[in-house]
């Protein structure tokens, strides 16, 4: 916020907050932005959406450059009071890639829950450097995203998950069994579920789940998923059923 005693410490417009924050900048040249912010967001779900519509094309606009790169991290697990608070802003971070020319870090593998500013911010750094690399500098064989949810089909008892980025294949982190996969069938309850790699799909069942109809990856506060790609990238949280 602006210093004690200035003037926009006296006003509720936020819009001239960003103007003043902004405007000094507006003279020079860009090539593009990165954006690390929303922790006091966590509870605006899909508005957090809306937010960032409104801040990318606000930018691009002072800037007269109408799709100029924007990249942006998503927020790290944290404990969070609220368990489903942070992954539906996950989900809105995760809509925004909806947006031309933007591009999503995920943080999930990285972070801290008992820190709501996970100090490694050096590997946040290197992510976001792919993207760019990726994007902007013409690396077009670089992999700069982890899997991001796709689509789903239902088989018999098991709900098949596809997605982007799998880059060179997707594994676990640790070698143990994917966590944080959860199944609901007709009567919309999830369960923990069993998840496994299938070529570049995920398939997810629970045998007390006869017919499957939704899915949900990493929906809580606290999740440390293990699913990535080869490269090292996490999985992002998603629900198949919003």
């Amino acid at each position: 916020p602006p210093w004690p005693g200035h003037p926009l410490n006296n006003t509720h417009k936020p819009t001239a907050l960003y103007n003043s924050m902004i405007h000094p900048l507006v003279p020079f040249a860009i090539r593009g932005a990165i954006w690390y912010q929303g922790e006091d967001n966590y509870g605006d779900g899909m508005m957090y959406y809306e937010k960032m519509k409104a801040l990318i094309g606000g930018w691009r606009t002072v800037w007269g450059q109408d799709d100029f790169p924007f990249y942006f991290v998503q927020l790290a697990p944290y404990k969070y009071n609220n368990i489903t608070a942070l992954p539906e802003m996950w989900e809105a971070q995760l809509k925004s890639l909806s947006i031309p020319n933007t591009a999503m870090v995920v943080t999930n593998n990285i972070g801290n829950v008992s820190d709501i500013h996970p100090r490694n911010k050096l590997d946040v750094g290197k992510r976001l450097g792919l993207c760019a690399l990726a994007r902007i500098y013409g690396q077009k064989d670089l992999v700069y995203s982890g899997p991001l949810y796709k689509s789903m089909s239902v088989e018999d008892d098991k709900i098949r998950i596809s997605f982007d980025h799998v880059g060179s294949g997707l594994v676990s982190r640790d070698g143990e069994a994917l966590s944080w996969f959860e199944i609901s069938g007709e009567d919309k309850k999830f369960v923990k579920a069993e998840a496994k790699i299938d070529g570049n799909t995920v398939l997810v069942s629970n045998s007390m789940v006869k017919k499957p109809v939704a899915v949900r990856f990493a929906w809580n506060t606290t999740a440390l998923p293990n699913l990535m790609n080869k490269e090292g990238l996490p999985a992002s949280s998603f629900r198949t059923n919003r």
